[in-house]
């Protein structure tokens, strides 16, 4: 049984079906949450013109607050034991995943919960997966929390085979990379 859920959240609706999907599953097995907001200062790789960047970080900081104040609200009313962290680093600049498996290691997560979007293809390459770093990296099992809004892609339906529908769902297990089970329908 899972003693430590971490949960990685942001501002997206698939970050609020992991929340939910964390607060389950902590419940389930009694564990604490462990709550955490990793601030994406990765647009500090592009030039942006001549704005301040100090006008931002406040505004960066205030949201992720009010997204971790959310999630301990949910895990509250529940009565889970909670905390809440606020990753604020600059050094960040879009290595969430890396940022998410220093603190899962550090907290000492026995697993982690993290919403994905299901992009594929071209917005994939371009935008990159934080989800899919995480989950080929964490030293632990990593639950994938797909948006229900998401399709699912063709490339997913031809790998998993027409006889294995059951991992076509949206809550996906993976430890190393590795698939591990899939949950929950399309």
């Amino acid at each position: 049984m899972h003693q430590h859920v971490l949960v990685a959240i942001d501002d997206s609706p698939c970050a609020r079906r992991a929340l939910s999907e964390a607060i389950s599953l902590a419940s389930a097995c009694h564990a604490e949450l462990e709550i955490l907001h990793v601030i994406d200062y990765s647009f500090l790789q592009y030039d942006f013109g001549y704005g301040d960047f100090g006008d931002f970080r406040p505004q960066l900081i205030a949201g992720g607050e009010s997204i971790l104040q959310e999630g301990a609200e949910a895990a509250g009313a529940v009565g889970l034991q909670h905390h809440e962290t606020l990753i604020d680093d600059l050094a960040t600049m879009g290595n969430v995943a890396d940022r998410v498996n220093e603190y899962a290691r550090d907290c000492g997560a026995d697993i982690v919960v993290i919403g994905t979007h299901g992009r594929h293809g071209l917005k994939r390459m371009l935008l990159g997966s934080v989800a899919e770093s995480l989950a080929r990296d964490c030293p632990v099992p990593v639950v994938l929390v797909r948006d229900s809004a998401a399709a699912v892609p063709a490339a997913q339906s031809a790998y998993f085979g027409a006889r294995d529908q059951r991992f076509r769902g949206n809550v996906i297990t993976c430890f190393g990379g590795k698939l591990i089970a899939g949950f929950g329908g399309t």
